[in-house]
This record gives structure tokens, sequence and C-alpha cells, in this order.
């Protein structure tokens, strides 16, 4: 799949010119993956800082995994997946769900979700997203680290929300979120991606993480070796 490719069709689209000037201006950003991987983080979008390239582009994340440079986004993510023991990172992938550049969250509501051709935008980034994992990643354990995306998996589908259209299976509440199992696609034409009749993700587990930052307490932090077990429960359950 050339995720490039799609993004520039769905930037491109006739209805874009509809969109906010800044959609256009900024372009998108993609995490590169071609790969299966057990562990999946996602966020919500990509921000956008001053100076950063006003072009559509990927980036590789073993990359900024292994990149010692400081930096307040992805250092708290390289703590979940390494610490003196584990190092998880090279069976690791991350994507945001949306690929629009905008710091400001409240955005997403405010300048899409209230006209019809700004959700079609969205819908359709999802849709990619989901593919995406779908397709590619495939993984056995799903890290979402930003609290509003939880919609967009479908976890509020019983108040008609369902986008991606995931049914859940609860789990256990734990220190750093909630715990799901994904059970199967929810029977409905109101999902993104109605093409994917069967996932390939049942019996994935998905935490629904407390918001993971350089502020967040260490109390509430994912650990590493959390991970680890997730990893080790959930290898069986696939292979049977």
């Amino acid at each position: 799949m050339n995720i490039k490719s799609e993004l520039e069709k769905i930037w491109n689209n006739d209805n874009s010119n509809e969109l906010p000037e800044f959609v256009k201006e900024r372009g998108f950003v993609f995490a590169e993956n071609e790969k299966q991987k057990d562990i999946l983080i996602t966020g919500i979008n990509p921000s956008f800082r001053e100076g950063d390239p006003k072009k559509g582009f990927g980036f590789d994340f073993q990359k900024t995994l292994f990149n010692e440079k400081y930096d307040n986004y992805w250092d708290p993510i390289k703590k979940m997946l390494l610490n003196e023991n584990i190092d998880l990172r090279k069976n690791s992938a991350y994507l945001d769900i949306l690929y629009y550049r905008e710091r400001i969250q409240s955005t997403l509501k405010n300048e899409f979700l209230k006209t019809k051709v700004g959700i079609e935008f969205i819908a359709k980034q999802i849709s990619l997203s989901q593919r995406v994992i779908e397709r590619i990643i495939k993984p056995k354990v799903i890290i979402v680290k930003n609290k509003e995306s939880q919609a967009y998996w479908g976890k509020y589908s019983n108040k008609g929300t369902f986008w991606m259209g995931y049914e859940f299976e609860f789990i256990e509440n734990l220190y750093c979120g909630e715990l799901y199992k994904i059970k199967k696609l929810i029977k409905t034409n109101k999902r993104v991606t109605n093409e994917i009749e069967e996932t390939n993700l049942e019996n994935t587990l998905v935490l629904f993480s407390h918001h993971i930052n350089q502020y967040t307490s260490k109390e509430k932090r994912l650990r590493t070796e959390t991970i680890m077990e997730f990893i080790k429960n959930i290898i069986p359950a696939h292979n049977n």
C-alpha cells in the first residue's frame, strides 16, 4: 500500500478547497508502516511546530525510537518500550489515525466535524489508518494513548459512534488505563471501512491508556514490563 499516494488523493479531492486553509498549506505527516509489528502505539494527529517543513512526508518510527535527541512527545513513548532489561522498540509501530497537522486538538470538532466535507475528510483518513492496521501492521497489542481518539475505534458504538467499528470485550481496569480485547467488527453500514468485512485483529489487546506526556505521573505511566506481559498473554490466543 502506498500511503503517501493514498493521502495525496484525500488532500487533492474536489472538495478540498472547502477545508481550512492550513490543511493544504501544511500537508500531511505519516509513519512509514511497511511490516507486521506486535505492538502498535496510536495518537490522533501529528502536531505542527514552528519551522516544520510545509509539505506532505513520511517518517521512520524506528529511527525516531533510536534517536537519542530529547523530544517531549516521543520520549515518553520510548520509555514505555525500553528499560534496563527489556527492549521492545524493534517490534513496535506508531500511527496517528489522522494525518493533518495541527497542535490544537479542538480543531477536529470546531473545523472538521461541523461540515459534511469535513466529516468526509476525517472519515477517509480513519479508513486509511484502519486498512494500514488491518493489512500491514496486524498488531497483537494496541496502545491508544490519546483519549480523544477512543471514539474513532468504536469504543462508543453503544452511543451510535462507530467510525472503525470494532466491538470490544472489557477485561480490566489497570493503573495505566482500561484494557479490552477486540471481538469482531460491528455489522453496520455506518463503519468507515465496510470493504473490510472480517477483522485480522480478533483477540488483539487494546489499552485505552491514560494520557501520556512528559507531565504524566510515574504511577500512571505504562511500564515496559506490562507491555511484555500483554504480548506473552496474547500470542498463544493468536496462534491457536
